[in-house]
């Protein structure tokens, strides 16, 4: 049997198109004589829906599709979906799409989702090793600690537990449930890391005096010394060279002075680290190194000639840093801090590679493939 669709313009009479709509009033009226109840706004969103809204919040174009969610993959059984992933770095990758071109873009969001999918996984992960390796006792003492933080904030809301959700929720954008959940999970995790990591990563004092030997040059920085030369042609600058020892016997600056004769620098020679066994280890003509040792500061040695040439020497400057030896308390606390940082890292891959090979995971990569292809509808080619 034939038949065709209906639509909304088959109850209505063309006749009466012309005619003005009736007031709100009047339409009112007429719908409490008939027993209904006329239309009511809604009232505005709370702070709570403004929240959640804005965390769903997905932007779309006419006629493009936008995947708001899909699985992923799966952790110990527990299924994991994009917006895990792609929610709390949503915003960051908003504004690098609206920066950049999809060149640029594109290494960005796959980096990005990456680095969080793996935060996703190893979290998870962590979480089923602490949870399986809690006593009876350790497990009631959680529990009665969440009990205790619960009722904590409740206490600073003034004793009203809806106050507090509703301050949680302004605050973070999650029930106070959920809040209770993350402190929970960030108790279990820390646990487990000073358990199977901390614990691991200890310092020697003997792996401190390697560090220490290692690094002696930076804790026991050598002196420097900046000499100053002036040099003349003997025969060819007599006249200039009675001047110069005239003017240096009258204690005239010796950079002045070699200044005056032409010197390039002042008469800035070469400035040298000074060896621990002083001048005569410096990489120097020998026959300059008697004459340096023999200076005092700030004092100009006698003419002398080498070859055909006259000269003079100086020690302009001499600088010793700060010494620092091994039994400085810095020092040891410094070295330790370095240390302990490292061995820290060391055992962490260590226990992640560990728990990762004894995790039941999806493909990290297929997972990533997945997550990339559902932030690509929200952040198009362009």
């Amino acid at each position: 049997m034939g038949g065709r669709q209906l639509s909304l313009g088959d109850f209505s009479d063309p006749m009466l198109r012309s005619q003005r709509l009736p007031e709100t009033k009047v339409v009112d009226t007429a719908l409490r004589a008939s027993g209904l109840e006329p239309w009511v706004p809604p009232p505005p969103l709370s702070m709570d829906e403004k929240i959640l809204n804005a965390f769903f919040d997905i932007d779309a174009k006419p006629g493009v599709p936008v995947v708001v969610d899909s699985l992923i993959g799966q952790v110990n059984g527990r299924p994991v979906f994009a917006e895990e992933v792609l929610g709390p770095i949503t915003d960051q990758l908003r504004a690098e799409y609206e920066r950049m071109s999809w060149q640029q873009f594109r290494p960005l969001m796959e980096r990005l989702v990456m680095q969080r999918l793996q935060e996703v996984v190893l979290n998870e992960l962590f979480l089923a090793e602490a949870r399986s390796g809690l006593t009876d006792a350790q497990q009631h003492g959680l529990l009665a600690f969440v009990k205790q933080m619960k009722q904590d904030l409740v206490g600073q809301s003034g004793g009203v537990q809806k106050r507090a959700e509703q301050e949680v929720m302004a605050e973070e954008g999650r029930t106070l449930e959920e809040h209770l959940d993350l402190q929970k999970e960030q108790i279990l995790i820390q646990t487990l890391m000073n358990d199977r990591v901390r614990s691991h990563a200890t310092v020697s004092w003997q792996d401190i005096v390697r560090a220490y030997n290692a690094r002696r040059e930076e804790f026991q920085p050598a002196a420097h010394i900046v000499i100053g030369r002036i040099r003349l042609r003997t025969e060819s600058h007599l006249d200039e060279i009675v001047k110069v020892q005239e003017a240096l016997a009258a204690h005239q600056p010796f950079r002045k002075v070699a200044a005056e004769a032409g010197m390039a620098d002042e008469g800035v020679w070469v400035d040298f680290k000074l060896p621990p066994d002083g001048i005569g280890a410096l990489e120097i003509a020998d026959i300059y190194k008697p004459v340096l040792e023999q200076l005092k500061p700030d004092e100009v040695s006698p003419p002398f000639e080498r070859g055909s040439w006259t000269m003079w020497l100086t020690i302009l400057d001499r600088t010793q840093a700060k010494q620092r030896d091994l039994y400085d308390p810095q020092v040891q606390r410094q070295l330790q801090h370095e240390l302990h940082g490292r061995a820290i890292s060391r055992a962490q891959n260590d226990f992640v590679n560990n728990v990762l090979q004894r995790g039941i995971y999806d493909e990290l990569a297929i997972m990533h493939q997945r997550t990339l292809s559902i932030a690509a509808t929200r952040f198009p080619p362009r």
